[in-house]
């Protein structure tokens, strides 16, 4: 009930602060509603000639978007291609190797679920940002999956040195590099998706606890 009063209060207050943020812009826009109509109309027909404006704004977003789908793709195919060499030490190494086999399968698992999450929170307009924040709630959920993540491949640490074979163990060593290379991605990403300037972020940080 108080979370409910609380939402409430704060769609009030924003809808307060949005009313005053149009009467000014309306108050300011008399006395040269006509200077900057005509510096609009000078920019379009700029962008017009020069090829600039919306369509170039349009290319950079389809170029970003296109870089982090590349970029998942990329941390998919590594943690897939570190779970098969796992498979294959776990393979070789009788008793020992099943707890490697169930590692290997939790990250993978895990790697998925911090990707969906990901996702969930990039689709965060900048609007929303402003007044509420990042998507706290799938950000945690991602952060306690970073944080098994580091737990087993400590457990991973520990197997290593137990493996008689030589190779083996340097195979081990080399996938859980990957294994935290791609964790320390994931949450320099995190980190970046909540940085910036929010009303109201503070408050729903609380709520998504």
């Amino acid at each position: 009930m108080k979370n409910k009063i609380l939402v409430v209060s704060v769609l009030s207050i924003v809808s307060v602060f949005a009313t005053g943020v149009y009467a000014v812009g309306q108050n300011s826009g008399a006395g040269t509603g006509s200077q900057v109509q005509q510096q609009t109309q000078q920019q379009l027909q700029q962008q017009l000639q020069d090829g600039s404006g919306v369509g170039n704004k349009v290319q950079d977003k389809n170029q970003v978007q296109n870089q982090g789908e590349v970029l998942v793709e990329e941390r998919r195919s590594q943690v897939a291609n570190a779970v098969q060499e796992m498979l294959q030490v776990a393979e070789r190494n009788g008793g020992i190797g099943q707890q490697i086999k169930l590692i290997a399968q939790n990250q993978n698992q895990n790697q998925e679920k911090i990707e969906v999450s990901l996702q969930n929170v990039q689709k965060r307009s900048g609007f929303a940002k402003f007044f509420i924040g990042a998507n706290y709630g799938e950000i945690n959920k991602a952060q306690k999956m970073l944080e098994q993540n580091q737990e087993q491949i400590q457990q991973l640490n520990q197997i290593r040195n137990q493996l008689s074979n030589k190779g083996d163990q340097q195979q081990l060593t080399e996938q859980i590099q990957t294994l935290e290379q791609t964790n320390l991605q994931i949450n320099n990403s995190l980190e970046t998706t909540q940085k910036g300037f929010s009303l109201f972020g503070w408050m729903f940080r609380l709520f998504s606890k």
